[in-house]
């Protein structure tokens, strides 16, 4: 797997590799780290499956807090 053209196409993923730059010297020497890096990174952008629905539950509590305000 050619990780630079996946990074490429996930750019917030690339952007997490620029704030952290140990990532670059350790997928240069060893690219079988590619998996941990993409491990760690989605769990420190919140970007997981479990993160999104995390996500989507408190924006749906959101919307029936107001729309028991409203009513």
């Amino acid at each position: 797997m050619d990780y630079m053209s996946y990074l490429y196409q996930h750019l917030d993923l690339l952007m997490y590799l620029r704030y952290h730059p140990k990532w670059y010297k350790i997928l240069y020497y060893e690219p079988a780290y590619f998996k941990d890096f993409l491990k760690e990174a989605q769990t420190s952008l919140k970007i997981r499956p479990t993160d999104k629905l995390e996500n989507f539950k408190n924006r749906f509590q959101l919307l029936y807090s107001l729309s028991s305000l409203i009513s």
